[in-house]
């Protein structure tokens, strides 16, 4: 009962947005995360390109919740906001990699926090990666923050992968930062950070702090 519903709700998600649909969410989902990502999350979930995936999440609301948080006093409760999860056609329920957002008070050293277990990169405010996960730290300052004051926030992107991971640690890694940096783009476009939010334009892969 819990896939036929989760079917129901997710149907229309399944086909893709046009080119004039990029501020949507099914656009988002679907343009602003292309096919690089979609094939960095069938590498690490190990999806073989005979598998559907179908994608679904809440990109301008996740926004505008952080918007709403920021100018209600109370950014600590903008946590895991829902943006893009990718969902293996025979497995409806839980994405294989799913990608949120939080607002965080400072990105924390390598040796505590939850990051502690990966290895870190230079990328933005910095960047995290373990073979289940990639997360980036990037600084946003946005006329759209404080009620058209401007305001500036620490956002924490993190892409995660709940299946078993299919390819090798390095690769594994890459791939993590490669997700986690298109759809954190993608979020500070939706935020209006200025200069990006300093995300490169192109991924490539950081040197090691």
């Amino acid at each position: 009962m819990l896939v036929a519903a989760f079917l129901s709700v997710t149907g229309c998600q399944g086909d893709k947005g046009s080119a004039g649909e990029g501020a949507t969410e099914k656009g988002i989902c679907y343009t602003a995360l292309g096919k690089d990502v979609e094939s960095a999350v069938r590498r690490v979930a190990g999806i073989p390109d005979a598998v559907k995936i179908t994608r679904y999440g809440h990109p301008q609301d996740s926004a505008d919740e952080l918007i709403a948080n920021v100018d209600a006093g109370t950014p600590d409760e903008a946590k895991r906001l829902d943006f893009c999860g990718f969902y293996r056609e025979s497995a409806e329920v839980t994405p294989s990699v799913e990608v949120s957002f939080s607002v965080v008070p400072e990105v924390p050293a390598s040796s505590s926090g939850a990051d502690a277990l990966g290895k870190s990169y230079r990328m933005a405010k910095g960047a995290v990666a373990t073979t289940k996960l990639g997360v980036l730290y990037f600084e946003c300052f946005s006329k759209k923050l404080s009620r058209g004051e401007g305001a500036k926030v620490l956002v924490r992107g993190a892409s995660r992968t709940n299946d078993e991971v299919a390819e090798s640690e390095a690769a594994a890694y890459q791939d993590n930062l490669r997700i986690v940096h298109a759809s954190s783009r993608a979020f500070a476009e939706l935020l209006g950070c200025e200069a990006n939010a300093g995300i490169p334009a192109t991924f490539s892969m950081s040197p090691e702090v």
